[in-house]
C-alpha cells in the first residue's frame, strides 16, 4: 500500500497541521506577524517510534544469517568491510558508508563470504509510524544510500554509538523477575529519566537519518484526503470491533459507495482489505510483544473465534500465530 496526492488539495498542506492566527499585540512597524499552535488533532503530527534494538555488530567473513522477516523497518549503518546482502532474493553489495533500509515483511538475508576481512556495521530495529501509517507507507526510503560525505557518516555514527549506549544502560535498570513480563511492569523515576533519554536519543537518530535520506525522498508533500485519514482512525481505534462499510462511511458522513470509492482512489485497495491488512499487522505485532494467548489476541484484533483468525493469519502469512510466536522466539534478535 502507498500514499498518493489526493485531488482534493485546495488547502495548504501546512492547513492541516497548524492552526494559525495574527498576532494583534505585534509592533506593526515590523511587520504582521502570524502566530500558530499545532493542531493536536492533526494525524500527520503524530509521529511514533518505539525501538526494538540497537547493536553494534562485527562480524567475521564467515558470518552469515537469514533470510529474516521483521514487522518493522531495520536500519543500518555500514562502518568497514563490504559485503552481499539479498532483500527479496535480490543481491546487493554494500560498503564502509553505506545507509540500509530493510522494509518491513520484506525477507533479507546477509551472503557468506569467502574473502575479505570483518564485517563492521551498526543496526537497529524500530516500529515508526506516522498518524495511522507505518513509516514505509508514506516514505518510500531507499534500499541503500551510497552518496555520503564523511563527516556525515562520522556524525550518524556519534549518533548511533550514543543511542546505543543509552539502551544498554536502560536495558541494565530494569530488574528481571520471575514470572513476570517487563511490559508488565512499571518504571520507577530513574528508571523513566533513563526511559526519556532514550527516545531523546532516538527521535534525534532519526531526524539525522531522514535528512541524510531526504533527497532521495519524493518532494511532493504527501496529502490525503481527510475523510480517509480518520476512517484509517477508526480502524485503528476499533480495531478490536466488527466494522462494516456501511460504519465506516456513515463515520466520515458519505454514501458507502463514494466512500469507497474515494478510499481506492487514496490508498490503492478497498476498505475491507485495508481492514484485513491491519488486524494481521497488529496482530503480529501482539504476538511479538506481548505473550497473551491466541485467543486473546484473535478477540483483540476482531475475529469471532481462534479458529478463524488462525485460519486468515495462516493465509496471510503462510503459518499459523503460534509457529510465528515461535520462529520470533527463537531467532537470534538485532539483526
Amino acid at each position: 500500500m502507498r500514499l498518493t496526492r489526493s485531488a482534493q488539495s485546495g488547502h495548504d498542506p501546512a492547513d492541516v497541521l497548524l492552526n494559525r492566527f495574527d498576532d494583534y499585540g505585534a509592533d506593526k512597524t515590523e511587520g504582521t506577524s502570524t502566530m500558530f499552535e499545532l493542531d493536536s488533532n492533526a494525524e500527520g503530527l503524530k509521529f511514533q517510534l518505539h525501538i526494538r534494538w540497537v547493536r553494534n555488530m562485527l562480524k567475521p567473513r564467515d558470518f552469515t544469517f537469514g533470510p529474516v522477516i521483521n514487522p518493522f523497518p531495520v536500519f543500518w549503518l555500514v562502518l568497514d568491510g563490504s559485503r552481499e546482502i539479498e532483500i527479496a532474493e535480490k543481491r546487493y553489495r554494500v560498503a564502509k558508508g553505506d545507509i540500509v533500509v530493510f522494509t518491513p515483511g520484506i525477507p533479507y538475508r546477509l551472503v557468506p563470504a569467502t574473502a575479505g576481512g570483518l564485517f563492521h556495521y551498526m543496526s537497529l530495529g524500530c516500529e515508526a509510524k506516522i498518524g495511522p501509517f507505518g513509516l514505509h507507507e508514506v516514505y518510500p526510503l531507499p534500499a541503500i544510500t551510497s552518496d555520503m560525505e564523511r563527516c556525515e557518516l562520522e556524525a550518524l555514527a556519534c549518533e548511533w554509538r550514543q543511542l546505543l549506549d543509552r539502551f544498554e544502560r536502560l536495558g541494565e535498570s530494569i530488574p528481571i523477575r520471575e514470572g513476570v513480563a517487563v511490559s508488565d511492569l512499571l518504571p520507577d523515576p530513574a528508571t523513566s529519566i533513563l526511559l526519556l533519554k532514550l527516545q531523546e536519543a532516538l527521535y534525534g537518530w532519526f531526524a539525522k537519518v531522514l535528512a541524510l535520506l531526504q533527497s532521495h525522498i519524493p518532494e511532493h508533500t504527501r496529502t490525503l484526503d481527510q475523510r480517509v485519514l480518520r476512517a484509517c482512525v477508526y480502524i485503528r481505534e476499533h480495531v478490536h470491533e466488527m466494522i462494516r462499510l456501511d460504519d465506516l462511511a456513515a463515520h466520515v458522513y458519505l454514501s458507502p459507495s463514494h466512500f469507497n470509492y474515494l478510499f481506492r482512489r487514496a490508498l490503492g485497495l478497498p476498505p475491507a482489505e485495508y481492514l484485513r491488512h491491519y488486524r494481521i499487522q497488529h496482530a503480529k505485532e501482539l504476538l511479538i510483544r506481548t505473550s497473551l494467548p491466541i485467543g486473546e489476541i484473535s478477540a483483540r484484533v476482531g475475529y469471532d473465534g481462534q479458529s478463524q483468525f488462525s485460519r486468515a493469519f495462516r493465509k496471510a502469512e503462510g503459518k499459523g500465530p503460534m509457529a510465528y510466536r515461535r520462529e520470533w522466539q527463537l531467532r537470534e534478535p538485532g539483526f
